[in-house]
């Protein structure tokens, strides 16, 4: 490999992720006459109960992770000035927790959302507050760091997602985002086959500021 081939894909690595995200973003809002939202939420991880099983032997271990801030981008297109779709991606520093009678083990984790929900407002489209109600599907991507015994790779699950909220209109295009989602997942094992993880469930406040192209609502 020689040097300008080195160069070219440390290029592409530093213009990935969030700078294209961000980009594809805008583009589809600027066509679509959509909304465009930059969210911080909280997400709060309930602690579960999975087990491990080595040979003959298993036992109950307690899986939880901190509660840690999410930044993220929020995207809503329209068919009709109530009804839509929302894609949302987001990105949280936490860490995963293992507790059982012979201790505890703790790694830092990168969790990732990527979700797709159905959206639909409510009210009148002069009232100063606008509810949503979302409802939909997605992914969450884990990727572990260093942990006891080597390192966390990449694992997923899939998740269910509810959520509610206000939208306050600041001006004809700006808005402020106020939210509660609730995402229902499987835990993963992060590529530990000896472990069996249990149901989860997320609760996570959220606010954000929107950028309405079109404001149809």
């Amino acid at each position: 490999m020689n040097g300008k081939t080195i160069s070219r894909h440390c290029i592409v690595e530093k213009l990935g992720g969030w700078e294209i995200i961000i980009a594809l973003l805008l583009c589809l809002s600027a066509f679509a006459g959509d909304d465009i939202t930059l969210a911080v939420g909280r997400p709060m991880v309930d602690e579960t109960s999975g087990s491990a099983v080595y040979g003959s032997d298993t036992w109950e271990e307690q899986q939880s992770a901190k509660a840690a801030l999410a930044v993220g981008l929020e995207y809503r297109h329209w068919f009709t000035s109530r009804s839509g779709f929302q894609v949302d991606f987001n990105r949280t520093s936490t860490n995963a927790a293992f507790t059982d009678s012979f201790g505890s083990v703790r790694f830092a984790v990168t969790r990732y959302e990527l979700s797709g929900a159905f959206t639909r407002h409510f009210g009148r489209s002069e009232s100063k507050l606008h509810p949503f109600l979302n409802l939909g599907p997605g992914v969450l991507l884990f990727s572990g760091g260093y942990a006891p015994g080597g390192t966390v790779g990449w694992s997923a699950t899939p998740e269910g997602i509810v959520a509610a909220g206000f939208d306050t209109p600041v001006s004809r295009h700006l808005s402020l985002r106020t939210g509660y989602r609730f995402h229902f997942f499987r835990n993963t094992n992060y590529g530990d086959p000896t472990f069996h993880p249990g149901f989860a469930h997320i609760q996570e406040p959220v606010f954000g500021l929107s950028w309405n192209f079109n404001r149809v609502h």
